[in-house]
């Protein structure tokens, strides 16, 4: 027997509805032939933490096959009340959230047809996968995220998609509930290679290091306001135009940037090379790191 629970959705900025006709059968929300019937009963609390401020993290951290995901925004807050609670065969958790009025563009039809109206959220790596391809995405790690019991009203944070095989539109990852969460890091098999560690610069010397690599995401540390810009090389030796890397960012005042862009399931496939230039009172830094798509 598939297990229901009630879900809770969150509230964000108006954004524009994407909707798609889905490529495989899309699911309804009390048959869903990707339900683990086997899974123990999730567990969940009725007292999530107090609403704070909106914690963000990487889109495609321990993402399985995240081509599968057009991401819409990297990070936005819902609210609303949790509907629905139900395992999943890929270690998440697909919960349905009744959205508070006024954020209806965050759902499109499908939504609507197959999801009684409501928000999907997809806790990754609740429980450990019993779907084949799912399982690498989650080796090594299981969120910490607490989950709000079906009826409680939350918050919801994390990257907002479509769905390209269902073509129902999802909070996913989850990054947090009311603020309170451990955005999970890039997925180890997506990170750059560890390399032989340099002396510390001088103090106060311009560096940069990458500190995430994956596609459709980039993070680097530097200096803080230092300016910097982004360059994605695909493996067709190409650069990507995406809009997300043609701006420059200035470092925050711990000296973290970042940047985020939309994903092609066309782009062709392999290792790619991010690099990352940036500028501080007349000195500059390189980095590079390889990604995968």
């Amino acid at each position: 027997m598939v297990f229901l629970l009630a879900l809770i959705g969150c509230s964000g900025s108006e954004p524009v509805s994407t909707e798609i006709t889905p490529t495989s059968s899309g699911s309804g929300s009390t048959l869903d032939p990707e339900a683990d019937p086997n899974a123990p009963t999730p567990t969940t609390t009725t007292s999530p933490a107090p609403a704070t401020s909106q914690t963000c993290g990487d889109p495609n951290a321990h993402v399985y096959n995240p081509d599968r995901l057009k991401l819409l925004a990297a990070c936005v807050t819902v609210t609303g009340t949790i509907q629905v609670i139900r395992s999943e065969k890929d270690g998440d958790l697909h919960l349905l959230l009744k959205l508070d009025s006024g954020q209806d563009s965050y759902i499109n039809s499908m939504n609507v047809s197959a999801e009684l109206g409501d928000l999907v959220l997809e806790p990754v790596c609740v429980r450990t996968p019993t779907q084949v391809d799912a399982i690498p995405a989650c080796s090594g790690y299981q969120n910490p995220l607490v989950i709000p019991a079906v009826g409680t009203h939350v918050a919801v944070t994390g990257a907002w998609v479509l769905d390209l095989d269902h073509g129902w539109q999802e909070i996913h990852p989850v990054f947090a509930f009311n603020g309170a969460g451990a955005p999970p890091t890039a997925t180890p098999s997506s990170l750059p290679s560890t390399a032989t560690p340099l002396a510390a610069p001088p103090s106060g010397a311009l560096t940069v290091s990458i500190t995430s690599a994956s596609y459709g995401y980039l993070a680097a540390q530097t200096l803080p306001d230092a300016t910097c810009s982004a360059r994605a090389r695909l493996p067709s030796g190409s650069d990507s135009q995406a809009q997300g890397l043609q701006v420059q960012a200035t470092a925050g005042p711990a000296g973290a940037v970042s940047w985020t862009y939309g994903t092609s399931g066309r782009t062709t496939k392999g290792i790619g090379t991010y690099t990352v230039s940036c500028t501080l009172n007349g000195q500059s830094a390189t980095a590079s790191a390889p990604f995968t798509v």
